[in-house]
Order: structure tokens, then sequence, then C-alpha cells
């Protein structure tokens, strides 16, 4: 029985190249996505590390991203909301 495995594997760029990733990817007939794996036409931001990214799959289905690390400070998310 075959195993399948999925990687994930970041490539670090620079916030110039990273924010025309998205277009660059289309072009190329390559879906960007989000940190949830939907479509998106701009980097998503990671308050949390911080850093911006763009994900997208190879025809391996492996997860592939282009990440910049940003100066600001982390900014954790907090688990609880107003919500609960």
């Amino acid at each position: 029985m075959p195993i399948n495995v999925s990687l994930h594997v970041a490539f670090q760029v620079a916030l110039s190249d990273l924010h025309e990733a998205p277009a660059r990817l289309q072009k190329a007939g390559i879906q960007p996505r989000d940190l949830a794996g939907l479509p998106t036409e701009e980097p998503v931001v990671l308050a949390w590390m911080p850093a911006a990214s763009v994900y997208f799959r190879d025809p391996d289905n492996n997860l592939l991203e282009f990440i910049t690390m940003l100066t600001d400070p982390p900014r954790p998310r907090p688990w609880h909301t107003a919500l609960e």
C-alpha cells in the first residue's frame, strides 16, 4: 500500500518579492493560498511571529511557503474571544 506524505517547506524571500508572489504564481497557473488554504491575491500577515506569507501546493501536494519576517514586535493572538 503506498504511503502519502505531504511536506511543508518554507523559503525566506524579500518583502518586495513576497508582494509580487501571488501574481507571479497565478501567471504560472499556481493558486496562491492563505494560512487557511483559501485562495488569496495577497500575502497573509502572521502577527504572532511576526511574518508575512504566501502558500501554494506543488504537483505532489506538498505545502510550499514564501515567507518574510517582519520587523514589528510579535502580537500574540488571545485564545479567548468575546464570543466565548
